[in-house]
């Protein structure tokens, strides 16, 4: 219990970091949601339901600060779009704590960290604030986001298993655990996070310059 304690102190003060930086914040909180399994599954009289529970909890204070950020996001669009995505998901983990069912989760995926993430970069990236105006735009952009994060929900969920059950790109020494974590995370986060942000800036920053003529 003392290591729920410490790990929650330590997420809640990532999340709170939102407010100040929100990219770092965020970044750091989503690192920390990966790595807090790591040291709690062997902590003394470790509860597998409990951590559940907990971890859904830690995951709503961070996006729910992240979410109250968003007011200050110049396009609109990019506005109701985090709010649909965070009511979603905060609406998929309150059925989760009322009824236990993990697979509900897939039928309400964490498309809003990926999307405030994304939008973010963005702004860093294009030295802009607006998208673009156009459907077709925000429609490739959406896919990009949403597409690989539902995959990922669905093995996580429905399959109850890890990615590299399905393919392992640790192909250096199979025996090394801690070598398999990180070649997969290179490998599968380059194929469900990386490649398709990278599509969706390259798209969005091509029509920016545009969108903030009009």
């Amino acid at each position: 219990m003392e290591s729920f304690v410490i790990f929650s102190l330590i997420r809640i003060g990532a999340a709170l970091l939102i407010f100040k930086w929100p990219l770092f914040g965020v970044l750091l909180s989503a690192l920390l949601d990966g790595y807090d399994w790591d040291y709690l599954h062997t902590a003394k009289n470790f509860n597998y339901d409990l951590y559940q529970t907990w971890d859904k909890a830690m995951d709503v204070t961070y996006l729910t600060v992240a979410i109250i950020t968003v007011r200050h996001w110049k396009d609109a669009v990019a506005k109701k779009i985090a709010i649909f995505f965070y009511s979603l998901r905060t609406s998929g983990v309150l059925l989760y704590f009322l009824f236990q069912i993990k697979p509900l989760l897939f039928f309400f995926p964490n498309i809003f960290e990926n999307f405030f993430i994304w939008y973010l970069i963005f702004t860093h990236v294009s030295g802009g604030h607006i998208i673009s105006k156009s459907r077709a735009i925000w429609g490739i952009v959406i896919a990009c986001i949403a597409i690989p994060k539902i995959i990922h929900e669905y093995v996580m969920h429905i399959k109850n298993v890890q990615l590299w059950y399905i393919v392992d790109f640790n192909f250096i020494d199979k025996t090394n655990e801690t070598l398999r974590q990180y070649m997969n995370w290179i490998g599968w986060g380059s194929i469900l996070y990386i490649i398709p942000f990278i599509t969706a800036l390259l798209i969005a920053t091509r029509y920016q310059k545009k969108a903030e003529e009009l």
